[in-house]
């Protein structure tokens, strides 16, 4: 297992690949330090296989950070609606240990 994190600045798209035989398991997203601390939320989205979903709202009043499960085992891309701030995501790598197919990202636990 390996210590995975990425910051995603506003505006930005960033693609990431968990690698080789390796799966890779987004646990958090956190919102960025917020100037004007409003009550405008922040979606954060997951691209995969052409389809763009929202897995989350941020916001600095109510939900600064978002705890998952997400599992992701081919490329797939990070992006979020801030124009002001970055939002850090942070999980892990592991090694596949036996052959066949894995599900591209499956949610095991969601909660803010």
């Amino acid at each position: 297992m390996e210590f995975w994190g990425l910051e995603v600045q506003p505006g930005k798209t960033v693609k990431v690949d968990p690698g080789e035989n390796k799966l890779l398991h987004l646990s958090q997203a956190s919102l960025g330090e917020v100037k004007d601390k409003g009550n405008e939320g922040v979606p954060v989205f997951v691209k995969f296989d052409n389809k763009k979903l929202v897995i989350g709202t941020l916001s600095a009043d109510k939900c600064a950070q978002i705890q998952y499960d997400l599992v992701f085992e081919k490329e797939f891309e990070l992006s979020h609606g801030s124009k002001n701030t970055s939002i850090y995501f942070l999980g892990y790598k592991t090694v596949i240990q036996e052959e066949g197919e894995y599900p591209f990202v499956f949610v095991l636990d969601f909660f803010c």
